[in-house]
């Protein structure tokens, strides 16, 4: 089995779990070595239809896994490694947790920061979102674009934008940005389809000693545990 450093492909919202994550599985495997490429699922999925490298592929969506392994681009079927957990966030409102999404139709919102639905699974729950709440058409004129649900934390930081983010990220925001009710709400789970997350290896994957123990190390009670710990279900 090759001992060549694991190259991963991980969804961007991996990246607010990923160092703990990692920190962790080095400290059972010092001898491990784990090169990560962050990306919208969409675009890591294309990257790898054409022809990109990888040992694993940790995405936002079990769809584009299946894609990979129909493709034959994947050994196995995809896993389900995590469950999504869709927030919004907003400028500090003391009236969030009494309006919920309807927030947003507030003339002092001046945008809303949503990854890109067409690659971002975590845009397409957005979106999926203000559809079911008859909230869409009210706020279009304010919705902005960000390639993956990683950059969105840029504008809802920087520009006090609202945002949608994946409930993982609240661990990259400063302190005086965690406030439940106050900076954010959980989105209630009905009004979006599940974000089932999915993991694929490639042919070289299943054989990298390095990608298959990180593997084990996802599925194991340690590393469930840690993805429960950053709001994943």
């Amino acid at each position: 089995m090759s001992k060549s450093p694991a190259i991963i492909f991980a969804s961007g919202n991996n990246k607010f779990v990923f160092p703990v994550l990692m920190e962790r599985f080095y400290m059972k495997h010092p001898e491990a070595k784990l090169i990560v490429k962050y990306g919208a699922t969409g675009d890591l999925a294309a990257d790898i239809f054409e022809g990109a490298s990888y040992d694993l592929f940790l995405a936002a969506d079990m769809e584009h896994p299946q894609m990979i392994f129909k493709s034959a681009k994947a050994a196995a079927m995809p896993r389900e490694y995590a469950r999504g957990v869709l927030i919004l966030f907003v400028p500090a409102d003391k009236t969030l947790h009494q309006r919920k999404l309807e927030i947003l139709k507030d003339k002092k919102i001046k945008n809303i920061t949503i990854a890109n639905h067409q690659t971002a699974p975590y845009g397409k729950a957005s979106i999926e979102t203000l559809q079911n709440s008859n909230l869409f058409e009210a706020v279009a004129s304010k919705i902005r674009y960000s390639s993956d649900i990683s950059t969105v934390i840029t504008n809802v930081v920087w520009y006090d934008d609202a945002g949608f983010l994946s409930k993982s990220a609240l661990h990259s925001l400063p302190a005086g940005y965690k406030v439940e009710g106050v900076n954010w709400i959980e989105i209630d789970p009905s009004l979006y389809a599940p974000i089932r997350q999915g993991l694929v290896m490639s042919h070289t994957g299943v054989k990298n000693s390095n990608a298959v123990k990180f593997v084990d190390f996802i599925f194991s009670e340690e590393g469930k545990a840690i993805y429960k710990e950053y709001g994943y279900k």
